[in-house]
């Protein structure tokens, strides 16, 4: 069987792997960076975040980087603003023509790059890259329960995925817009944290609703900008994500968001935090983006500012209550 290197000890990229091992196409390792960590898990061959579940006996742990060898697809799942210099260390250890997916949903600071783009200058071009995304929480698909994503990506790539992860409980959809997948998986991370601000505010129903459909608005815009495809946010990386991380309550976003209404400090929340709530970031690079492509982004300028600039979430839904009436866009 050909070798699958999980990249990521996270819940995220442990439930691919076991994903994977359970489609019984692939021989599955799971490749981590802290010894200690991956000690932990051989011995327990439970998670710490997710230790309801078992890891089955068949899946592969390791910290050496040599693992990886022979490994014909890497999937990526290492948080986005760790991503880069995960990447170099093991970039000499990265067999050579494999096929590299990313699983990380988020922007890189200051780059404002999306993961394929971080990993491709990284990797290089001998490698063919892809994506994953989304509504797939970890605990949920551990459990077995079904779910669907979408695989962005060459036709090629897609197939190696789908191949080694669709089966009766995970359903695969492929599409060749791999920058409207990957901006769908980043934005509404932004957009799940304005939810989670609107019921810690209690806020109710029909404002949560306005926001979600906004966002969806400016997530559309700005893939737009940056030649993504609009039906791309009408699939499972936009709206499917989007919907299943503003309402669900295992979903990090969310909660920074609800955190943030009833008055924890942001950078506390996120230092002590055992997850990443990637829009914590993501909301910073889009908002730069829009300003680089005049795409007008007032969600994603005010989470930002709510985290960032200390700026109280009832002032910035304020701030966006209190806009101009205009005509409703796509």
């Amino acid at each position: 069987m050909p070798l699958t290197a999980v990249v990521g000890t996270g819940t995220w990229g442990t439930a691919v792997a076991v994903l994977a091992l359970h489609s019984g196409t692939s021989d599955v390792t799971l490749v981590g960076r802290d010894a200690g960590k991956i000690e932990e898990l051989t011995r327990t061959r439970r998670h710490p975040l997710i230790a309801k579940h078992q890891l089955p006996e068949g899946l592969g742990l390791s910290a050496d980087p040599a693992s990886m060898a022979g490994a014909e697809l890497i999937l990526w799942a290492v948080p986005t603003q760790f991503s880069r210099a995960q990447a170099r260390r093991l970039r000499a250890y990265l067999p050579a023509h494999a096929v590299v997916v990313s699983l990380s949903k988020g922007l890189e600071q200051h780059s404002l790059k999306r993961m394929t783009e971080v990993l491709s200058e990284e990797f290089g071009d001998q490698h063919r890259y892809g994506c994953i995304s989304g509504p797939s929480h970890a605990v949920e698909v551990l459990a077995g329960l079904p779910f669907g994503m979408v695989v962005a990506g060459e036709e090629e790539v897609s197939q190696r995925v789908v191949e080694t992860l669709h089966s009766p409980r995970c359903r695969l959809y492929t599409t060749s817009d791999l920058v409207g997948v990957e901006l769908g998986g980043a934005l509404k991370n932004i957009i799940a944290i304005a939810a989670g601000i609107c019921d810690g505010l209690g806020l109710g129903d029909n404002a949560k609703a306005a926001i979600m459909t906004r966002g969806l608005a400016e997530m559309r815009r700005l893939g737009r900008a940056m030649g993504a495809c609009d039906a791309t946010f009408a699939g499972m990386a936009g709206i499917g994500d989007l919907l299943t991380t503003c309402y669900s309550p295992h979903g990090r976003n969310r909660a920074l968001g609800v955190a943030l209404a009833r008055g924890v400090n942001a950078q506390e929340y996120l230092a002590r935090s055992l997850t990443v709530a990637e829009g914590a970031w993501t909301c910073r690079a889009a908002v730069e983006l829009g300003i680089r492509h005049r795409c007008e982004l007032p969600i994603a300028s005010q989470v930002a500012n709510a985290i960032w600039a200390a700026t109280p979430v009832t002032q910035a839904m304020e701030n966006l209550l209190s806009r101009a009436p205009k005509e409703e866009d796509a």
